[in-house]
């Protein structure tokens, strides 16, 4: 994605779809192949790069319990680390008192500090983004109960009064699990589905069989929209408003 800092404008979005299947290694190289291979991403004209990992080795930590020398025994409690082959990042989010512990493997760190020699270079996690994006939208005063449907996976934000109550994400393996996490999620936070609104990002649209099926216990779910802070081109109208809300969002965490 490129993003025009002056006017705030998306450029150019593309979006390449790996095969699940395949290992790191070869998801290394293919990374390595579109970059090789790109009309843009090899200049070294850009104001600032922001690279986003999409992973489950991440935790959350409030102010008032993070440690500096300890950053490195957070991820413990979520997720193992492989020291060699990975590095731990931060994302502060000041405005939720909060920080994001998150893993970043070291060769695809490796990759880009290479590409771009001198230049500004954001490394961030999936989850800051999607809680940012999030915490934009949520109005003073008002709880949302959203959801972002991801390619291989779910995850579920709920915010009260521009405060993150609750943030996870679950690998679904059968539809039902899907109702499952939501209505453990909505039990937590006191939400009813009968008559609360239920935000939805993500891949699929309203002639989905995924969203048909969403409707019958989610009788208020209704798609959410693109950041209010960002402008689009007449080229983006193809794109639905609900999807690439994490990538859209990334651009919260660049100041």
């Amino acid at each position: 994605m490129v993003t025009d800092s002056e006017s705030r404008q998306i450029l150019l979005l593309e979006d390449f779809v790996l095969d699940p299947t395949l290992n790191d290694e070869i998801k290394f190289d293919v990374l390595q192949f579109i970059f090789d291979d790109h009309h843009l991403l090899l200049a070294n004209f850009w104001k600032t790069i922001s690279v986003v990992i999409k992973n489950r080795s991440f935790t959350f930590v409030p102010y008032a319990l993070y440690e500096e020398e300890s950053i490195g025994n957070y991820l413990n409690y979520n997720a193992s680390l492989d020291p060699n082959s990975e590095d731990v990042m931060l994302t502060y989010h000041k405005h939720l008192d909060m920080v994001n512990v998150f893993a970043f493997p070291v060769k695809l760190r490796e990759l880009v500090t290479a590409i771009y020699p001198g230049r500004k270079i954001i490394f961030q996690h999936q989850s800051s983004c999607l809680i940012n994006g999030t915490f934009l939208n949520n109005a003073p005063e008002m709880r949302d109960f959203t959801i972002y449907i991801d390619r291989f996976g779910l995850h579920i934000l709920v915010m009260d009064d521009k405060k993150l109550l609750f943030y996870n994400q679950y690998i679904i393996h059968q539809f039902g699990e899907y109702q499952k996490y939501m209505r453990m999620a909505a039990a937590s936070f006191n939400f009813d589905f009968e008559k609360d609104t239920v935000n939805l990002y993500g891949y699929l649209g309203k002639n989905t069989p995924h969203f048909a099926e969403f409707k019958k216990f989610l009788p208020h779910l209704s798609l959410g929209g693109r950041p209010n802070n960002l402008n689009f081109s007449y080229i983006f109208d193809e794109l639905l408003d609900h999807q690439y809300f994490d990538m859209y969002s990334s651009e919260l965490l660049r100041n």
